[in-house]
């Protein structure tokens, strides 16, 4: 089984709807739609300002309790 880190995600009711929306016409899970995005958002940064470097996220903690490999 691949790591993953679990945290919770906080939004106003209409952006939660409407999130659940287009993930069910893109064929997504909410979990899958909002990984989805922050790929998506991620390529792009990556694109404009350069690969982001396994020495850059050191710092950035994980929430509690989650596992720090890389197997995704």
């Amino acid at each position: 089984m691949k790591n993953k880190v679990s945290f919770e995600f906080r939004t106003d009711p209409e952006t939660y709807k409407k999130l659940a929306f287009v993930a069910e016409k893109e064929g997504r899970n909410m979990n899958n739609h909002l990984l989805h995005l922050a790929r998506t958002n991620i390529a792009y940064y990556e694109r404009v300002h350069g690969k982001i470097k396994p020495s850059d996220l050191s710092d950035i903690p994980l929430p509690d309790g989650a596992d720090a490999g890389g197997d995704d």
